[in-house]
């Protein structure tokens, strides 16, 4: 398995490599061995940072240690990573930031259930709030796309 890189609650893994920690809860990704294999070249490269942080603030950000340790995933120190919902937002937030549409976030392959959902609604009605309007429009075509329900 590959090393976790060092983090802490200002520097935390997001993305999919925190979707594929498994959670309690039983959301996720569900490609651990994928993820964190050291047959995956891929780097794990998607860490959360004060950027994202002064957007969404900490919500969302937790000590996933045991979670780690319960999967055997090899670190040096504790494990911050974002839950779950606050990965997705992270990836949304940051495609956002870059000038695209998050299309390749997609809800419900990683949070099916209404509760997740409303978890990543209420954190980007709070990250809206420091967008500028075009950030504001791509976060809505997300938005309309993945709650159409």
């Amino acid at each position: 398995m590959k090393m976790l890189p060092d983090t802490s609650p200002e520097l935390y893994l997001s993305g999919t490599a925190s979707l594929n920690i498994p959670s309690p809860e039983g959301t996720g990704d569900w490609h651990m061995l994928g993820t964190f294999s050291e047959k995956n070249t891929k780097p794990i490269q998607f860490l959360g940072d004060r950027e994202l942080i002064s957007i969404i603030g900490k919500v969302g950000i937790e000590d996933r240690t045991v979670d780690a340790d319960r999967a055997g995933i090899p670190h040096t120190g504790r494990v911050y990573a974002s839950t779950h919902s606050r990965a997705v937002v992270d990836m949304v937030i940051k495609s956002v930031l870059a000038g695209r549409v998050a299309n390749h976030v997609r809800l419900d392959d990683w949070l099916p259930e209404d509760k997740h959902k409303q978890q990543v609604a209420r954190m980007l009605v709070k990250a809206s709030a420091k967008l500028s309007p075009e950030q504001r429009g791509r976060l809505r075509e997300w938005v309309r796309v993945q709650f159409r329900n």
